[in-house]
């Protein structure tokens, strides 16, 4: 395809043709444009039976279904993030698709989100870079993807209507890094945007982020599409650079937008550049399935699925090492439990729902590896809605779990409560049978390990601190089964970490007083303060912290060092931490390197993520890992200056296994290039005048004229005047200068010389 020459042989109508989908999930297909096939992920290729239908209730196509993206951003594995990618590559190559919609990089700001399970973490380090893994592992393999849903979408109340209130530094810092690491490293062949306005703009209609920010700042030149149903109106988004309105083809529309053009409300070349990156995204999928292979292993994407089910299973506790089984001790397990038969392996609907090919029973899988040394009883234990019935199984499970060496209760939340696309949870405990069924059985037999199956974090009040072993195992995918049956009998070692924080209590979470929102509105008022930040700002011990993770051997941090203690902001630093497995078996860790600016002018987190790697590590085994700090990782947004900015001064390096299980740490001092220079204005206040190299002179010579009284020596005096405007000043003290002096004119002298001298441009007031 020639797509200069395309592009001239095309009508106005052909090219605003191309600006709609052409059906529920194709685009192009205009003149000998051919169509290219997108379809929902992103924990598998779902791909409707009725390609004309959204698939959500008519049925899709079996795939692999992976874990959740949740439990992938819990394994703190990129390079299995990347295989992920690939596989899914496999498969949509499989079904002819050429895009897969994903992955989504939202911000977890609370657990009650209805798709938090659809997204990586509270965090924007951990999500932009397993994002950017995935994505490279599905284009490095010839399918594209789409880096969603673009931006601040958090939650589902009201999803298509409220606006989500954030302030910039909050948006540069919490809800955009994820999407801008991976559009710089992995630029994603599309990028969608959200249902939701961002302070009162619609996303796909914001200037500031598609104009600005994405287009202008991140230089992305791929394509942009809408959330399907999301537009409303198709002109004022054209004009946003948005490139395609999904689903299609809206032919009344096409219609409407035509004659727009031609009446001059848009530019035909706004147009004509949509259509241009619209024809290289066909290009791109016509290239991509020259990569497709004549044969697809299915089972090979089973055992990765089943290895992202290892690795992002979480180990909270382990106490008196209950886990794992040891067949040499044990002679019988009872396993309690319905979703030991019948697993939770994701959300329940919506985009991200797929139909397995197979799928492994954990009650089977135990069996497997039990085999005959070690007898295994199940009963259900519990029903979530029969009083009477749940009185019988709980007695049941009592009875036997007297007899048993071991038992492993299998809880979490019912499918008829529901995680899933379109509205938020409203529970996030669970239900009192498989409380009360935890609590008589652990009163019973101390060797209890309870199993958890759900999307995103549950409060356990009551009962967790009773029961000694306790496994996050999410929803898992279809080899969930093996994972969990491998982990209980210590064939693998749990190395999950959380990528989300677990409050003690749900009105701990800093969302927590303006969730859901009011008025169409959702003010994000806890600002940057969102997950282990504001915990760890406010001292609050969470029920267990972001990053945290058990393993069944341990690791030691031996030593921290940096190349350089003193450095520019313009200069990297490495810091190199060695770390060893000082225990009995093989296992991975994943070393965590967070920053804090001991004193900064600005408020900031007590400790922000910044880099991340898993070790591999045999038995008595140490290795050294190296990472590389820039500017960016000491920066905090600088909205006044409209940029990143790092001031002089100490920053402290932590390394751990948790935010809260820091093992090492060392400090290098860091010194700003970059002299900022303040726009003065009859509303700077005093302090801002005297920290300023020219405003300090001005300003004290300007006090000394205006009264004997301001004695600038005098700290009392300092201390009184620093938050008062300049223009206060005068009325307080310089009633008598102002008898013989002009003060409007004194003040606008007084602005332009100190502007003058940091060569700023004035701000009228």
């Amino acid at each position: 395809m020639k797509i200069d020459e395309i592009l001239l042989t095309l009508t106005l109508e052909e090219k605003v043709s191309l600006l709609f989908g052409k059906g529920m999930w194709e685009i192009g297909g205009v003149s000998d444009i051919p169509e290219v096939i997108m379809v929902d992920g992103p924990h598998g290729v779902r791909k409707p039976i009725d390609i004309n239908t959204t698939g959500i209730f008519e049925g899709n196509h079996p795939a692999t279904a992976f874990p959740i993206l949740g439990a992938l951003a819990s394994t703190w594995n990129v390079v299995l993030a990347n295989q992920v990618g690939e596989s899914l590559a496999n498969e949509c190559h499989y079904y002819d698709v050429h895009v897969l919609l994903a992955p989504g990089v939202n911000i977890k700001r609370t657990p009650l989100g209805g798709r938090n399970f659809e997204y990586f973490s509270e965090d924007p380090i951990l999500a932009g870079e397993i994002a950017s893994a995935y994505i490279n592992g599905l284009q490095e393999n010839g399918i594209g993807t789409s880096l969603k849903h673009y931006a601040a979408n958090n939650s589902e109340f009201e999803r298509m209507t409220i606006s989500s209130e954030v302030d910039e530094r909050t948006l540069r810092e919490i809800y955009l890094p994820a999407f801008e690491i991976a559009v710089k490293k992995s630029n994603p062949w599309i990028v969608m945007t959200s249902y939701n306005k961002v302070n009162g703009y619609r996303s796909e209609e914001n200037p500031l982020l598609m104009n600005h920010i994405l287009r202008n700042e991140w230089n992305y030149n791929g394509v942009t599409i809408s959330d399907w149903g999301a537009v409303t109106n198709r002109l004022k988004a054209l004009q946003a650079t948005l490139d395609i309105e999904m689903p299609g083809p809206s032919l009344s529309r096409q219609k409407q937008l035509v004659k727009q053009i031609r009446n001059g409300e848009v530019y035909e070349a706004v147009v004509n550049a949509s259509v241009k990156r619209i024809l290289e995204l066909v290009v791109k999928a016509i290239q991509g399935k020259k990569m497709k292979k004549n044969a697809y292993d299915f089972d090979h994407h089973h055992l990765v699925a089943k290895q992202v089910a290892v690795e992002g299973t979480v180990l909270l506790k382990n106490d008196n090492d209950v886990l794992p089984i040891k067949k040499e001790k044990t002679k019988s397990v009872l396993v309690i439990g319905k979703h030991a038969i019948n697993p939770r392996i994701g959300g329940k609907g919506g985009s991200a729902m797929v139909t397995p090919y197979r799928l492994d029973i954990p009650l089977e899988k135990i069996k497997e590896i039990a085999g005959d040394e070690i007898t295994i009883h199940y009963v259900d234990g519990y029903n979530d809605y029969d009083p009477g019935e749940n009185e019988m199984n709980q007695q049941e499970a009592i009875a036997l779990a007297k007899q048993v060496d071991k038992v492993i209760i299998f809880a979490g939340i019912p499918e008829e409560l529901e995680e899933a696309e379109g509205f938020d949870k409203e529970v996030t405990e669970l239900p009192n049978s498989q409380i009360n069924l935890i609590l008589s059985v652990v009163q019973e037999q101390p060797d209890t390990a309870v199993v958890l199956s759900n999307g995103s974090p549950l409060t356990m009040t009551g009962w967790v601190d009773q029961v000694p072993a306790l496994i996050e195992g999410w929803f898992a995918g279809q080899a969930g089964g093996s994972a969990i049956a491998e982990i209980l009998f210590g064939l693998a070692n749990p190395s999950g970490k959380l990528s989300e924080t677990f409050p003690e209590h749900m009105d701990h979470n800093p969302a927590h007083l303006t969730y859901p929102g009011e008025n169409g509105k959702v003010h994000y008022h806890e600002g940057i303060f969102v997950g282990y930040r504001y915990y760890d700002k406010k001292n609050i011990k969470p029920l267990f912290p972001f990053g945290h993770g058990l393993s069944y051997t341990e690791f030691s941090y031996e030593s921290i060092q940096v190349n350089k203690e003193v450095i520019n902001d313009n200069e990297t630093v490495e810091v190199s931490v060695k770390v060893r497995n000082s225990g009995a078996m093989a296992g991975k860790e994943v070393v965590q390197l967070y920053v804090n600016d001991q004193d900064s002018s600005v408020i900031r987190p007590v400790k922000e993520l910044k880099k991340f790697e898993k070790v591999n590590l045999h038995p008595g085994e140490a290795k050294q890992i190296t990472f590389t700090l820039t500017k960016r990782d000491f920066a905090y947004y600088d909205v006044e200056l409209q940029g990143w900015r790092v001031e002089t001064g100490l920053f402290n390096l932590f390394v751990g296994g948790s935010v809260a299980d820091i093992r090492l740490s060392t400090a290098i001092h860091v010194t700003s290039t970059e002299v900022k220079k303040r726009v003065f204005t009859p509303r700077s206040v005093t302090k801002e005048w005297l920290q300023d190299e020219n405003g300090k002179k001005i300003i004290m010579d300007f006090f000394a004229q205006l009264s004997d009284e301001l004695n600038m020596e005098d700290e009392y005096t300092l201390s009184f005047l620093r938050e008062c405007t300049i223009p206060a000043v005068i009325s307080l003290f310089g009633q008598k200068w102002m008898d013989n002096n002009n003060a409007d004119a004194a003040l606008d002298q007084l602005i332009d010389r100190v502007n003058h001298a940091n060569k700023t441009v004035k701000v009228d007031f």
